[in-house]
């Protein structure tokens, strides 16, 4: 064993002897391997008392030093890191007897349980899932399940897999795919290559065992690039032979890469030359345009004309960029070259300028190339207008050029509710 593991317990065996002063007090002589039902008497114990008395997952400095000489490594430390091991299950099933004990209507209730059910996972899985069970709320249940079988893969991936293997035998698909991805979320977290090893391996001789596959691939290179592996990830998919899931896997990575360095995501996508899918692109330019629109429009100025990702990218900077500043968007919008490639554009931004300007919207909107596009976009604008200023409106009909049709699809266009974002 270890030295710093044993120097982790014994620090942990520390805690829990002043923890197991203050559990006693709270809890009496609670049966602790028995969750209250919820007519029994409920401890005298709060949330903030269970969550304070939470035994600690890191020992203080001190600890290790107070032990640093004082013990040996050999079977007696073994017997009492064991010891420490029974000690901390027992007092997280008492801290549980009192979350579960707290009332239903209580809004921290599933949460603490929750978190109790992940801590108790570290050294008993399979007794944190069985008292997950014991959880009212199927949807509550399912998320606790969840945590577990995180926390259980992070410290033991084969064990918790080789229990998934037989456990979820017959588990509907989606809370069995769910909870698969929990597995390899843990999984990824200590060990992203073995946990990609795994799933890379999986069946994929049906649709369903396909889709299932790309989503443990795609979840494994998220937790990797989260946890500071990007290049690690970048190495791997790089490795993988050409189709659709190195496709997927590269889209995960930009997803993941733009949102905290779109610059070098761009780098990076460009690097791919002409034979970068599209999609790249556009999910680029989803995630850049979130944080600085301008910057996400200038690169996409430097794609060659005609680009295929022009038309959606170009409608995703406008619709995030006209949520802070119409002006700018517009200029930008003027500046391109006409194209039916815009009308995606256009309509996001004339969405948005028919709560602000409807007659500069209006204007927007009649320049749309595709028919049924500019009709719906027009009718949007109209019904917009006709609420906010009627007068303005019928001024505007009247010296159209409207056939019947035309002038009465607006008369009767309602308003659209408004879907801007603060």
């Amino acid at each position: 064993m270890k030295r710093s593991s044993v120097f982790l317990y014994l620090g942990l065996w520390c805690a829990s002897l002043a923890l197991s002063f203050v559990a006693g007090r709270g809890f009496g002589s609670a049966d602790v391997n028995h969750v209250p039902p919820s007519h029994q008497h409920q401890p005298d114990v709060t949330l903030w008392q269970a969550q304070t008395m939470r035994t600690p997952l890191n020992p203080p400095p001190e600890a290790e030093e107070t032990t640093l000489g004082s013990l040996a490594l050999g079977t007696e430390t073994e017997a009492r890191v064991a010891l420490l091991d029974r000690e901390t299950s027992v007092h997280t099933h008492r801290l549980l007897e009192a979350a579960f004990a707290l009332p239903l209507s209580d809004p921290r209730r599933s949460k603490e349980i929750r978190d109790l059910l992940g801590h108790l996972a570290r050294s008993d899985p399979r007794a944190a899932l069985e008292l997950s069970d014991g959880i009212t709320s199927l949807r509550e249940a399912q998320r606790a399940r969840r945590q577990i079988l995180e926390q259980w893969a992070t410290h033991d991936p084969m064990t918790a897999l080789a229990w998934a293997t037989d456990a979820l035998t017959d588990v509907p698909t989606n809370l069995r795919n769910s909870q698969m991805l929990a597995i390899l979320r843990g999984f990824a977290q200590t060990n992203a290559a073995g946990a990609f090893q795994y799933a890379n391996a999986l069946d994929d001789s049906t649709p369903s065992a396909m889709r299932l596959k790309e989503r443990l691939l795609s979840e494994v290179i998220e937790t990797q690039i989260r946890g500071g592996g990007l290049q690690d990830a970048q190495t791997t998919i790089a490795l993988m032979p050409e189709g659709q899931s190195k496709n997927n896997l590269q889209r995960e990575l930009v997803n993941e890469w733009a949102a905290f360095d779109p610059q070098s995501a761009a780098a990076y996508v460009q690097s791919l030359g002409d034979g970068a899918p599209s999609n790249l692109k556009s999910d680029l330019i989803e995630e850049w345009a979130k944080k600085d629109p301008p910057a996400a429009a200038t690169w996409l100025n430097s794609l060659p004309e005609g680009d295929p990702a022009f038309a959606k990218a170009s409608a995703t900077i406008t619709r995030e960029w006209t949520l802070y500043d119409l002006a700018a968007s517009s200029e930008w919008l003027n500046s391109l070259p006409a194209s039916p490639q815009l009308d995606r554009a256009v309509a996001a931004y004339t969405a948005r300028a028919s709560q602000e300007d409807p007659a500069t919207a209006m204007s927007w909107a009649e320049s749309i190339n595709n028919d049924g596009l500019r009709t719906r976009m027009m009718q949007k604008v109209a019904g917009s207008w006709k609420s906010n200023d009627p007068a303005a409106f019928s001024t505007y009909l009247d010296g159209g050029d409207f056939n019947s049709k035309q002038r009465k699809l607006l008369e009767s266009a309602k308003a659209w509710p408004s879907n801007r974002r603060d």
